[in-house]
Parts: C-alpha cells; sequence; structure tokens
C-alpha cells in the first residue's frame, strides 16, 4: 500500500467536491494510505468555518474516524520543521506538514502549492491525477 502526506486544501476538498470520489475510495479502500498533520485541523476550522459551524464539527468529527492517519506533532517534526522554514522560507504551517511526511519516510505529498517544489528531491508534490495513479499499481 502507498503512502501519500495529504496536504489541507486536498482533505478540504474531499469533504465538498465531487471530484475527490476516487480518492476518497482509494483511502477507504485502503490502497492508499492518507497521512495527514495534525495542524491540518487547525488550518480547516478557519476553511470550514465560514460555512455552518455545525456542519464544521461533524465534517471534522467524521475526518478524524476515516481511514486518514493523523500525525501528532512531536520535537522530531518540529525541528524539522524549523530547519525546513529557514531554509526554503516555507510557510510555518506548511513546513510542519512537510516534515511530517519526511520524518514518516512518506514519498508523496498531495498538494497544488508551489512552495512544496524544493523539496521534491525529499517529498515529491504530486496531483489528484497522480495519486489516484499511484493507488492502481
Amino acid at each position: 500500500m502507498i503512502r501519500i502526506l495529504i496536504d489541507t486544501m486536498h482533505i478540504a476538498d474531499i469533504l465538498i467536491d465531487d471530484s475527490y470520489i476516487e480518492l476518497a475510495k482509494a483511502l477507504q479502500n485502503k490502497k492508499i494510505t492518507g497521512l495527514v498533520s495534525v495542524v491540518t485541523l487547525t488550518e480547516l476550522i478557519k476553511i470550514r468555518g465560514k460555512k455552518v459551524n455545525k456542519r464544521m464539527h461533524s465534517d471534522l468529527n467524521n475526518l478524524i474516524a476515516s481511514n486518514l492517519v493523523f500525525v501528532d506533532v512531536n520535537d522530531t517534526i518540529a525541528i524539522r520543521a524549523g530547519e525546513l522554514r529557514l531554509k526554503y522560507d516555507i510557510p510555518t504551517i506548511d513546513s510542519i506538514i512537510a516534515a511530517t511526511g519526511i520524518v514518516n519516510n512518506v514519498k508523496h505529498i498531495l498538494t497544488d502549492d508551489n512552495h512544496f517544489k524544493p523539496l521534491k528531491n525529499t517529498i515529491k508534490p504530486i496531483d489528484l491525477k497522480n495519486a489516484l495513479k499511484l493507488a492502481l499499481k
């Protein structure tokens, strides 16, 4: 089974965008293990908080109960994130997300954010289409 780190925007899209049904199925069928930094929950509250508050909490609870693997920030991840922030000037939250994957030996991150590109030799940014291709291998 392939392990992919999933950036916040794609987690949010799983909740609202029908084009993510195949990814949701791949996660549910355990063809992909989706790793997610717990800081993604913070970002989702901001994104989804614009919607009805009750719905947002239901969505977050469903995500937490799903097959996604939420990884806590520990000292190793925090230090690695600081190094990424310093070297590549990646925003702090995204540095933590990237460090979560790197420390956990994940090879790919599902993201559309360009600031992950400098990390391509450490954790390769991929789009939804390529993530689904990996699930079919």
